[in-house]
């Protein structure tokens, strides 16, 4: 009997690795090749956290003028604002480049993903690396340890985690919301206007406690947009402001969640949109 060729058996280095594992592998690939030209990472870096610094010098301004925000400090403001910004990095540097998928079905581009093993989500996320948004993580991040060293927190293991999965949650809900959007791009044909009041509303309102809008804001910015489950929810545990709340406080301390949750709809909502692509060429 002739020899009938190799076989595949699940589990060994001939199996295609996961859509996670490509994801990362294409992220890391994109990123390496943007720093080929490593003046525009200081440049670039320099630009977004100045952007992002000219609405904190706005906030500064009011405190000095006002002292307190809703009851809110200077130092507790600072958490909740780096916390916010914190977040955002994290939601794009990993999955910003969903900002393309205009272009991507404009032009063309997205029947070359169908030709390819691996999930066209994951190569549309992985097709370039904006290195400006490593100025919205180093900035938030900045901002979070220096506000950590002056709000008043009583520390605890349980709230030490809580703020380190307050800012990656945050980062996966706002990354969820903007590519369920994109979706809507297969069926509308651009969303970036839409996508880009979505981020101005998130960056404008976010960096500010609920309150200061009332409850219909606050309900709002709660249910209809969930803003405050990236940042306003877990700031209000840490921060011990949870008498402030209109929501259980069991649901300012799962907020993390749903980051991840988000994330997964968007991700679903954008294939289930997907199917209504038409090739420019056809």
């Amino acid at each position: 009997m002739g020899d009938i060729g190799p076989s595949v058996v699940p589990g060994t280095a001939t199996e295609p690795p996961g859509w996670f594992r490509q994801w990362r592998i294409l992220l890391g690939a994109a990123f390496r090749q943007s720093l080929i030209y490593k003046g525009n990472l200081v440049l670039m870096m320099a630009g977004s956290a100045a952007l992002q610094g000219t609405q904190l010098l706005f906030i500064g301004v009011l405190l000095d003028r006002f002292g307190v925000i809703a009851g809110w400090s200077t130092a507790q403001i600072a958490f909740l604002y780096g916390l916010r910004l914190t977040a955002h990095g994290v939601g794009t540097v990993f999955f910003g480049q969903h900002l393309a998928t205009d272009q991507v079905i404009r032009e063309g581009d997205y029947d070359r993903f169908l030709l390819r093993p691996v999930p066209p989500l994951v190569q549309l996320l992985t097709r370039w690396f904006n290195l400006g948004t490593l100025g919205d993580l180093a900035l938030g991040l900045g901002i979070l340890v220096t506000a950590i060293t002056l709000a008043p927190i009583d520390w605890t293991p349980w709230l030490v985690v809580l703020t380190i999965a307050a800012a990656i949650g945050g980062g996966l809900l706002e990354a969820g919301l903007q590519i369920g959007l994109a979706g809507l791009s297969f069926r509308l044909g651009s969303t970036r206007d839409l996508k880009v009041s979505v981020d101005n509303t998130l960056t404008d309102f976010g960096a500010y406690p609920l309150p200061v809008f009332g409850p219909a804001g606050i309900y709002a910015l709660t249910f209809a947009l969930p803003l405050a489950f990236i940042a306003y929810l877990p700031a209000t545990v840490v921060l011990g402001k949870t008498d402030e709340l209109l929501v259980p406080v069991w649901l300012a301390e799962a907020a993390p969640l749903a980051g991840p949750l988000m994330l997964a709809a968007g991700w679903w909502f954008f294939m289930r949109q997907s199917r209504h692509y038409t090739s420019p060429g056809a």
